[in-house]
């Protein structure tokens, strides 16, 4: 079954995909879209948080669950709080974000199509995509779907749960619980993040910076042994999510598909975060079409992207130093600089602060190894 010539076509419906969607019908670009997505949003169970500017904060947006201005980063010897006068940390449900932006789509006559594309080609001049169902044709081809993954990138991996907690139990601090790295370090990077929602309700995530993954239940038995240590009961589970966020930057180019989101540059490589960097990265490709440019921007400068490759390399080639570094680089800068780095606002006094307090022979012998290797 062949479906008619789309003017543009999107493969993958999530956070880039939609929203990309979204704007290029409010902007009157282009009406003639359609996207292909075999889940529906709702089923989508995803915790999504990054910092946001206190003015361009929506109270209204539905899909909000909690917002936080403290948060924390901690290990076996010390505590760096953090307070931002210009930023909250915001956490939205997935499944309603996206469900907000598929119903107004679907109200506007922009097709979803439930199905899974097989593979993308050219022919006679025309850009296919083969789905289950039938084939479609497309002007312009957008690939929002994430990077393939494999044994050898490095990755940060997860289990998060949200968790009831009895009547009665201890009250819960207000304060995000960005890293906590007073865990077992054994399996690589190991953080516990945590969100207090209310003194009844807590999200709890276990997360691991390696190139390997852990079995389901490893994750599990490191928030139930977080949650002992820190005297909560709970009642009951409300929800739970798996994820995987690959950091290293990979090359996606091809004739035939822009790639945008995770899978087109807009992870954060130091960080994992790729929220606020996916809404950026729509921004300034709706300003490109608008001048007929349907190319997608480079959002992470070249220095960006290869002083966090170079903090990762740090990080994973000196294990016993690792969380020392993630502790030490909070302590340097404010709750603003801290927010502006997690946001990639960088400028060069965060940066000349973070470097600073690397440790100097693992920095340098990394930055040898880098540009050695292009010599």
């Amino acid at each position: 079954m062949v479906f008619m010539n789309y003017d543009i076509a999107i493969i993958g419906g999530g956070n880039a995909g939609l929203s990309f969607a979204k704007q290029l019908f409010e902007k009157r670009l282009s009406t003639n879209i359609i996207i292909i997505e075999p889940i529906e949003a709702k089923k989508k169970q995803a915790t999504w948080c990054s910092w946001q500017a206190n003015n361009k904060l929506d109270l209204n947006d539905t899909s909000i669950k909690g917002i936080w201005d403290k948060w924390r980063i901690t290990n076996n010897q010390e505590t760096v709080f953090h307070e931002s006068a210009k930023y909250k940390y915001v956490c939205r449900d997935a499944a309603t974000y996206l469900n907000n932006i598929e119903a107004f789509l679907e109200n506007n006559d922009i097709r979803i199509l439930r199905d899974k594309v097989i593979s993308a080609t050219l022919s006679n001049n025309k850009k296919l995509i083969l789905c289950e169902s039938g084939t479609i044709t497309a002007n312009h081809v957008y690939d929002s779907r994430g990077p393939q993954l494999s044994d050898n990138l490095l990755k940060q991996h997860f289990t998060g749960v949200e968790f009831e907690l009895e009547k009665g139990n201890i009250s819960v601090d207000k304060c995000v619980t960005l890293m906590d790295f007073s865990v077992t370090q054994e399996s690589g990077l190991h953080f516990i993040y945590a969100l207090p929602f209310s003194d009844s309700r807590i999200f709890v995530e276990s997360t691991v910076i390696s190139k390997q993954l852990n079995s389901p239940e490893w994750y599990k038995e490191q928030i139930n042994t977080w949650l002992k240590q820190k005297g909560m009961k709970t009642s009951r589970i409300i929800s739970s999510e798996r994820g995987i966020i690959v950091q290293e930057y990979l090359k996606t180019a091809n004739d035939i598909t822009h790639h945008i989101g995770a899978g087109g540059g807009a992870t954060r490589l130091a960080t994992g975060y790729a929220f606020h960097n996916i809404n950026h990265q729509i921004d300034l490709l709706i300003q490109n079409i608008k001048s007929n440019n349907y190319n997608v921007p480079m959002i992470m400068s070249a220095f960006t992207m290869n002083m966090d490759q170079l903090f990762n390399k740090v990080l994973i080639n000196n294990p016993a130093l690792s969380v020392d570094i993630f502790v030490k680089t909070a302590k340097a800068l404010s709750g603003d600089q801290f927010s502006d780095f997690m946001l990639n606002q960088t400028n060069f006094n965060i940066w000349y602060k973070i470097v600073r307090n690397m440790p100097k022979t693992p920095f340098i012998r990394e930055l040898i190894k880098k540009f050695g290797d292009r010599w």
